[in-house]
């Protein structure tokens, strides 16, 4: 029986090697697609089918393994990580400002405390342990090479509206988690904490304090904001310069 949630440590040599590993695909990948103009927009398509093809192999992943039972109360992506792999790969083929505001976001701020404070949802076995860190890593350069690339932007205050989309659907998240948990309990025990509002997640996190719900989110809502502050600035520096209307290149 394979072991839910496994936390991976830096400790563990195998921590380091998908770091480095990720690290250095995704700086090939930002490269390579900045530089080929001429494929740009079918590299953008290969983009989205496997951001896409990731959330589906997930999901596939969690149905072919006689390990694992395929249950609401886990399997559906309804993480911010999922949700956002699913809206960034809708983004390469439709283009929407809010969204890329929402998934550009979250995606990378998920993505890299997914990455340094690993927790496996689905056990450690190769294929979860590759399939994660490659999403998870997906989400923190997608939206890099959108912005870099392909014109995508973030509008002045699309930090503050990413913050309270997140807000809301956190909000609603603990909803479908009472919801699943009271009135369609798990015959195994298991409960329902999607975007971890549930409960805290164990990763090791010091972000994380065990000071119970719903008091263990309070950190994690000010993290979050000064995360968004941060990259709201680096963007800003680093894609400059950001000229009005800018950002509406590739949403017209």
């Amino acid at each position: 029986m394979s072991e839910l949630d496994v936390v991976i440590g830096p400790e563990e040599p195998r921590f380091w090697l998908a770091i480095g590993c990720c690290v250095s695909i995704a700086l090939v990948l930002i490269w390579g697609v900045h530089r080929n103009t001429a494929q740009r927009e079918r590299h953008l398509r290969y983009i989205g089918f496997a951001m896409l093809g990731m959330q589906v192999l997930d999901l596939t992943l969690a149905l072919g393994n006689p390990d694992l039972s395929f249950s609401i109360h886990r399997s559906l992506p309804l993480h911010f990580c999922g949700l956002n792999t699913i809206l960034l790969g809708i983004l390469c083929f439709r283009r929407s400002p809010v969204v890329f505001a929402f998934a550009g976001f979250m995606g990378m701020i998920g993505g890299f405390h997914s990455l340094i404070t690993p927790q496996l949802p689905s056990g450690d076995a190769w294929p979860f342990f590759l399939l994660y860190y490659t999403k998870h890593a997906a989400l923190v350069v997608v939206p890099i090479i959108l912005a870099r690339s392909y014109g995508f932007r973030f509008r002045r205050w699309d930090w503050l509206r990413a913050y309270g989309l997140a807000v809301l659907a956190s909000t609603v998240m603990m909803g479908v988690n009472g919801v699943l948990n009271t009135w369609f309990p798990h015959a195994q025990g298991l409960t329902a904490n999607y975007m971890y509002v549930w409960e805290a997640p164990t990763a090791d996190n010091p972000l994380i304090l065990d000071w119970g719900w719903p008091w263990y989110l309070l950190p994690l809502h000010v993290a979050l904001l000064v995360h968004l502050i941060l990259i709201n600035a680096l963007f800003r520096k680093c894609l400059s310069p950001f000229e009005k209307g800018a950002e509406l290149k590739w949403f017209e």
